[in-house]
Order: C-alpha cells, then structure tokens, then sequence
C-alpha cells in the first residue's frame, strides 16, 4: 500500500504582507531496502535506474490507465511507499508549470520498464520502437537481454547529466527548413501551402532521387523492416487483445526473461532482488479496460514522442555506428515512424496527416527526416488522409489540413470523379468553418477564466475548490446553492459526497473537469507546448474551398449553386482585402446567373 503525506500552508499574518510558507511533515528513517529518501521519477521523464523499484514506476502507469489517460501522477518520491510532492500531468496541461502534459507523459513511458508487477496488475505493453528498447538496456536485436555493463545501460544512466545539454540543444532546432522558405510579402502564400503542392507531387518521386545522400538515413534490414511494419500498422485500427497485456490467449501471464546480474559489488542490489520476488502481488488482476478515450490519450502520447523524437530530445538513441559520421542524423528516425505509426492506429488525426505528408515527399513538422525515409505511396497517402478525417476525437484543423491534401491528391492523379471531389472538398470546408469556431471558443475561454475572480460572484453548477472545515486544505467540488447574494455558497465535494457551506472567501473557482473539457476549450497548444509551430496544419483559405467547390458545381451542370458559391467566396476574398480575385469571381457569378 502506498500514501502521500498531508502538505500545509501556512499564512503569517501578524507579518507585513501576510506571507505564507508551505510545509509538511520530515519523513525520516529508511525503508525495507535500507535506502533513505529517494526520487524514483519525475515529470519530465527521469526514471531511477540504480534502485529500480517497482511500485513508483507502476503507480505513474497505473495514474494513466485508471484515469483514462486524461492523468498521470509523476515525480514520485519518499522513503519506502511513503511519497510526498507529486506532480500530476493532464492532457489540457492545468496543473501548473510543472504539467508538461502529453509531453511529459511520453517522456516517461519512453523510460518505464514493463515488469511482472505491471503484468499483474493488469496494465497494457506500451510499445517502443526496437532502438528505444536497446537503449533502455532491454533488449537486444535478438532480445537477449544486455547486461549490467553494457555501454548502452551505461548511456542510460548518464541521461539525467545529460539533460541540460539537450535542453541548449532544443533551443537550435526550433526553425524547420520550411520555415526559412514562408515569405512576408504575400499573406495568402504565409497561410496557403499548397500553391505548389501540384508539382511537388508530380516531381516527388523523381525528386526523391536526386535529394543529398546526408537527408537520407543509412538503414539495416531490421529498419526497413520496422519501418515497413509501422507504416502498415498505420493503417489499422489498434487492438489491446490478450497479447497487449503480455498475457497467453487462456488469460494466463506469460513468463519474463530474467537478468543475469554481474554486479557483484552492490549488496543493497541482491537485497532489492530478493525483496521484490518475495513482494510480489500474490492476486493478479484482470486486464484494464482500454475505452475509446484512453485509446485518444494514448495516440496523444505516441505522437508527442515522435515528435520529441523529431525535435533531437534523444540524440542518445542514434545508433553508435551513426554518431561520429558528420553527416549523420540528429535524431533516430525510425522511432519517430514507429510512435507516428501507432499514434494513426490509435486515430490520432494530426500523425496520420504527418505521415500522409511524407508519403507524398512533401516535409513534416514531425521531423525534417521524415519525408527522406519514408517510401511514397499515393494510395497509403490517400487513406491516412480519410482516417485523419474521420477521426472523432480529434480537433478540427489537422481534419482540414488532411482534407486539403487528399482533395489535392485527387485532382492531380485526374482520376477521380467530381462528385467525390466535391464530397472532399465540402467536408473539408466544414471542418474549416469548424476549426475557426474551436479556436473562438479556445481564446473566449482563455479570457474568461483570466479575468474571472470572487468579483464574479459563484453560481450553482461551477467548479471549485471549498477549504474544508475551514482546515486550510482545499477540496475539489461544485457549489449546489448561492446564499445571502452570493456571500456564501454550498459546496459539495467530489470525493465523499459531502456539502458544507462556505464564504466566499474560503472558496476558490477552479476550471471544468478534463470530461466536459473539449480540445479546444484547452489551456494550451501543442505548438505551444513544442515551443514550434506545426506547418502540417495549413490550409487552404475558406474563400479559395468554397471557389473549387463552385467550379465542381458548375462541371456537375448545377449552375444556379455555383453561381451562389461563387458571390461567396468573392464576398470572403473582398473582406480578406484580395480586391483581384474577388472582382474575378463575382464576374463569375455574374456570367452563371444569366
């Protein structure tokens, strides 16, 4: 059993400016291992690879898998099972400073080990590509296991030094080549990407050829293999069957293969084995239910670790024969496939819009390698394309942006009818219309909840936290009566079910759970949060949509709709100040309506 100490603040004051200090009890001793105070893992992705407790590690999956992934209880630390100053993830990133998010959530499952106690209590494999496996020290390219001397566990261990010198590193990779290309001199060309995507696409595959030997990665056959692997798993939907569980088909838990440790200069090392196989859980549970919203969260992490992985967070993970070539790569590609790859089987829209980029040579902000080493595919495109937009989780903007790319596939193969081109283009248009209404509603929140306060006054229904007993210590709950103008309300606590009424003064709004709390009505961006901005995610403008949209009707014989769309889109265009192009098409709409 594990539990967290009670942490108070204490407010002076008879000081000036009433100041306050947080404090908590000293936990004191060492636990059953004969270690002191310890700190098994942290929010942005440490993880202790000297003691290698189980429980801590678990506990931090656990969070995730119980709470749906909308949470994960990071920066674990105490003596024995005694922890004390966690740091709590989210996915919409509202719990501090210190809520790295999706983010920080792939940085620790890259570095959480699957065990026996993670098996038993029921917990799905989170899947790491096979170079992120060797430098875990787990397995080899055969899946033996490494041992404790390995150059590769020794990389690991040095990883926390290491992580200043990453964080410079980040700092010089924040502009992508195709930023360097985006000019100031025409707004529609900083906002529309595709003025040229036609002849790229023509040209990619000969392109592709002709491109520097350094962008493209020296690959073995167990890379092309796992690449090959990946980009089919895209495609699929994910399964958490018996074998995600680690578990037999008949339900039973599979044996792990055991480390022969070397080490015989570490008694408090026997000790911990020794420990743990008599620690054991004696009872196993059942498998976690995996639910459609855990699958999203799920994608959200994968797709952040790919993308960490494009943004060289891990250069340790570069294979060694790579690393003293000087045109070898910052990052390891083939991860980036691998968690893109799952993040698409999991539906996460904005990686199946990045790999249907790479398929047709066009670049990524996943990762500036990623259309290099990827083979093109125009069908595979296509269908990455439909699968980001039927994405029901997902925020309307990659929906647009893939939506615009298949529409663009469409018309260049010359192929494809105009009634399934208008389809296409008419649901891309509705996700548009749609993204600009999350992004309203994301800086209306965003002002709301800045400028809201005790001045507004409580309402029944609104979250917030009510300082119970008058104790100091804040509880999460939701005000069920307002009484004496709004002087005092009626909070009612989410743990137990209990209500006590307060003043004002001891209750404190808070922000709506993350289950009525939408994409977009979220506390920050994954542009935001990269610190860069995803140029997967442009589109055409609303004006040139609906103008294509006319001219399939006008094919179709509907002149009357055409005519219509047409004094539409010149209307937007005259509004966006494009005087040319909207006299252009209202002339248009002139010639069809009579």
């Amino acid at each position: 059993k594990i539990d967290f100490i009670r942490a108070y603040a204490l407010e002076f004051v008879d000081r000036p400016g009433s100041p306050m200090f947080a404090v908590e009890r000293f936990i004191a001793g060492k636990d059953c291992y004969g270690c002191g105070f310890l700190k098994h893992n942290t929010n942005s992705g440490f993880v202790d690879q000297e003691v290698r407790r189980q429980t801590p590690q678990v506990f931090s999956a656990h969070s995730f898998y119980a709470s749906q992934g909308n949470r994960l209880v990071a920066d674990i630390q105490g003596v024995g099972d005694l922890y004390t100053d966690p740091q709590v993830l989210s996915v919409d990133y509202r719990f501090g400073d210190g809520d790295l998010g999706p983010r920080g959530m792939a940085l620790f499952f890259k570095n959480f080990r699957h065990c026996d106690l993670s098996d038993k209590m029921g917990l799905p494999i989170f899947p790491l590509s096979r170079n992120e496996r060797k430098h875990q020290a787990k397995y080899e390219d055969d899946e033996s296991t490494l041992s404790e001397g390995s150059p590769l566990l020794e990389a690991l261990i040095s990883k926390f030094r290491m992580l200043d010198d990453n964080r410079q590193m980040r700092k010089s990779i924040l502009v992508r080549p195709i930023d360097l290309n985006c000019t100031d001199s025409n707004d529609t060309e900083k906002r529309n990407n595709f003025s040229d995507v036609s002849k790229t696409i023509r040209r990619s595959i000969v392109a592709s050829k002709k491109k520097m030997a350094g962008s493209i990665v020296k690959r073995t056959k167990s890379d092309v293999n796992e690449v090959t692997t990946c980009l089919q798993i895209a495609l699929t939907d994910a399964v958490f069957d018996n074998t995600a569980f680690h578990r037999y088909e008949c339900g039973g838990l599979k044996p792990r293969h055991r480390r022969n440790s070397e080490d015989d200069d570490s008694n408090l090392r026997d000790k911990l084995s020794k420990r743990k196989s008599a620690a054991l859980m004696k009872v196993v549970s059942p498998p976690m239910e995996i639910t459609d919203e855990t699958k999203s969260n799920l994608g959200k992490v994968h797709y952040h670790l790919a993308y960490l992985h494009g943004q060289d967070r891990f250069p340790e993970i570069v294979c060694p024969d790579r690393i003293d070539d000087d045109e070898s790569p910052s990052h390891d590609i083939f991860s980036v496939v691998f968690h893109l790859g799952h993040a698409a089987s999991l539906a996460n829209s904005q990686a199946c819009l990045a790999l249907a980029r790479a398929r047709v040579g066009l670049q990524s902000s996943a990762s500036p390698l990623l259309h290099t080493n990827v083979p093109i595919d125009f069908d595979s495109a296509k269908d990455l394309c439909r699968r980001a937009m039927a994405s029901e989780r997902a925020p309307a903007s990659p929906k647009a942006a893939a939506g615009c790319l298949l529409y663009q596939i469409l018309e260049d193969e010359e192929t494809t009818g105009d009634v399934e081109k208008l389809h296409v283009l008419e649901e891309t248009l509705n996700f548009l219309n749609l993204a600009e209404l999350e992004q309203a509603a994301a800086k209306e929140h965003v002002k709301k909840m800045s400028s809201r306060g005790k001045a507004d006054g409580f309402h029944i229904g609104d979250a917030v936290e009510g300082n119970y007993f008058m104790e100091g210590t804040y509880y999460a709950g939701k005000v069920i009566d307002v009484l004496e103008n709004g002087n005092s309300v009626v909070v009612q606590y989410d743990d137990d079910g209990s209500s006590e009424t307060l003043t004002a003064e001891n209750v404190r709004p808070i922000e709506v759970s993350t289950e009525v709390l939408s994409h977009e009505t979220s506390r920050l961006s994954d542009e935001e949060a990269f610190g860069v901005a995803n140029t997967d995610e442009i589109v055409l403008l609303d004006y040139e949509l609906i103008s294509k949209i006319a001219e399939l009707k006008e094919r179709t014989g509907d002149r009357s709709a055409a005519a219509e769309l047409f004094q539409q889109a010149a209307e937007l265009a005259m509004n966006a100040g494009k005087m040319q192009t909207a006299n252009k098409w209202s002339m248009r709409a002139e010639e069809l309506e009579t």
